[in-house]
């Protein structure tokens, strides 16, 4: 493999270039260890020493992400890819961590609709954890199992709002029925619910 251009990063670091393609973020030492130059031919054990050091990175990087809080495995691979990490040291650190049971999709699904189920509507939840890489097939799966009640939650939103704002009235039900729409709960289940509480 040629090394086809160093590109200077800031102060401290180099954009490495394989084949004229861009592979990965180096700090200036690790690239004069390596001994690292334009138009060098990289040998096998120059490319396995660099491959070993950006794995050990990422791994690093990823125990880190961990120790902070939970995460999904694509939570991990956004956060590692903005380390400009070749894509197989990102997966080897997520295989790595989920070897360890550091990562698991399943559980996390399960401890989020846990934490947050209570005040969420499924769609938002849903939603939610869509953003941070888990598949509806996951989501459905383990909120069918999880016997949450969407319209418990929604019950229990209402009394909040009415605790907060007062009386459901002929005059903000309207209001009342948008702000529930608004956080992805049924408007069926909002109109039946809130018809108990107006005054």
């Amino acid at each position: 493999m040629r090394v086809t251009m160093l590109e200077p990063v800031g102060k401290k670091q180099i954009r490495l270039y394989l084949e004229d393609e861009r592979y990965c973020l180096l700090y200036a030492g690790e690239a004069r260890r390596l001994g690292l130059k334009e138009d060098m031919d990289l040998s096998e054990v120059q490319k396995n020493e660099l491959d070993s050091m950006l794995l050990s990175r990422a791994k690093l990087k990823a125990m880190n992400l961990l120790k902070v809080s939970d995460r999904t495995k694509e939570e991990i691979r956004m956060r590692l890819r903005r380390l400009e990490l070749p894509e197989s040291c990102i997966e080897g650190a997520v295989s790595y961590v989920e070897g360890y049971h550091y990562i698991d999709d399943e559980a996390y699904v399960r401890n989020y609709i846990g934490y947050r189920g209570f005040s969420k509507s499924r769609l938002k939840l849903r939603q939610e954890l869509l953003k941070k890489g888990i598949s509806t097939e996951l989501f459905e799966q383990i909120w069918e199992e999880s016997a949450v009640s969407e319209s418990d939650i929604l019950r229990t939103q209402i009394k909040k709002r009415i605790r907060q704002k007062g009386p459901v009235t002929e005059e903000n039900f309207q209001k009342n029925l948008a702000f529930f729409a608004r956080k992805g709960f049924s408007i069926h289940d909002i109109l039946e619910i809130l018809k108990e509480y107006k005054e």
